[in-house]
């Protein structure tokens, strides 16, 4: 069985300034195939009812209504999966924290913390529910979030999403460590 890619990210000083390259995991390929087939496997059948106008009964129309719900659920799922999964760059430096899209003084910046996925409901099955649990399982090892709070109260600032939790927790230290370097005494 093929593991995804683990997260990673690295960390070189360029002048006064510490650039940190993110790389989110890659979603898991099982993830992935599995909402690509159910889409198909569902939606083909409902296009094909769609298009017959000899097969639009109520019944007919019905199973294709369900079966293009189906389709949407998977299509959300397979959405989901490859959110936040681009790379990331972040600088510190002696003005503050910079992100692709903003740039916060250190005097705006509160605490980092991670946020780790909701654990798995149910503990794996047997058979074809066992091999679902443990595709979504994996899938689900690399959403481990990092989040930057601000002091006036907005909503926490991401920094980067797709990691593992242990990525995670280093990246945190990490940015921790670098922070303390940069903020002016």
């Amino acid at each position: 069985m093929r593991r995804t890619e683990s997260s990673r990210f690295t960390i070189r000083t360029e002048g006064d300034a510490t650039l940190i390259e993110i790389r989110p995991a890659r979603p898991d390929p099982a993830f992935l195939a599995a909402a690509v087939l159910l889409g198909g496997l569902f939606g083909l059948p409902a296009l094909a009812v769609l298009l017959n106008p000899a097969r639009h009964d109520p019944l007919s129309l019905a199973a294709a209504g369900l079966a293009l719900l189906v389709l949407l659920l998977a299509g959300w799922a397979l959405r989901r999966a490859l959110r936040g999964r681009r790379p990331r760059s972040l600088r510190l430096d002696a003005s503050g924290l910079c992100l692709a899209e903003e740039c916060l003084p250190w005097s705006a910046l509160g605490p980092r913390h991670v946020r780790l996925p909701e654990a798995a409901r149910a503990g794996p099955g047997s058979g074809i529910h066992g091999l679902a649990a443990a595709i979504a399982a994996r899938q689900q090892a690399a959403e481990a979030q990092l989040l930057q709070d601000r002091r006036d109260g907005a909503s926490p600032l991401l920094l980067a999403s797709g990691l593992e939790a242990g990525t995670a927790e280093r990246l945190r230290a990490a940015l921790d460590a670098a922070a303390a370097r940069h903020v002016p005494q």
